[in-house]
């Protein structure tokens, strides 16, 4: 519909133009008149430019903020919801963290508990601190046979095993030595 106002309207504004120009060619104006009219006219299309480009210059300059500023809010928003998800990440970890902490540390006190338990149920040569098989008496044991011979001078003014009547010089000094049947 404005297309058919604007057709039909370019006609009459064509006409206009040509009554203008004629009546303007048919008065007899002064060329000082005519001079001022079209000084003033290339005036006021001078002050039209430059209006126009300094409204232009403000609009984009204007326009150029609100973006930077939209563009600051932004990145501040991100921000404030980057520290939150690597707060909440960061809040996460530490909790599996110490879930896992605790469980591993469960285990090897468990671990540790039956070490120890089977530890404590072993005898160990008094001499090396190897595991000890040769028994002694009540709390003497040795790994080996050479272990008792190098502890004897000292363990011989403790030692609780019935000492036997008979038999060498030996014999007497060391106490016989109970040994599994087959030798590891």
């Amino acid at each position: 519909m404005e297309n058919g106002n604007n057709d039909s309207l370019q006609p009459k504004i064509e006409q206009i133009e040509q009554v203008t120009d004629q009546a303007i060619e048919n008065l007899y104006v002064d060329d000082k008149m005519r001079r001022l009219i079209i000084d003033l006219q290339r005036h006021w299309l001078t002050d039209y430019h430059t209006a126009r480009e300094k409204i232009l210059e403000d609009l984009t300059r204007k326009l150029h903020e609100e973006f930077r500023q939209d563009q600051e809010k932004i990145r501040a928003d991100l921000q404030v919801q980057f520290k939150q998800e690597l707060d909440s990440t960061r809040a996460e970890l530490e909790d599996k963290h110490a879930k896992i902490l605790e469980a591993e540390s469960a285990k090897l006190s468990e671990k540790h508990k039956r070490e120890l338990s089977a530890a404590r149920k072993k005898q160990w040569c008094f001499n090396c601190d190897n595991e000890a098989i040769y028994h002694c008496c009540w709390n003497t044991s040795y790994c080996s046979v050479e272990c008792q011979q190098g502890h004897w001078q000292s363990h011989r003014k403790v030692c609780r095993r019935k000492k036997t009547g008979g038999g060498s010089s030996r014999d007497a000094q060391l106490p016989q030595q109970q040994f599994p049947s087959s030798t590891q």
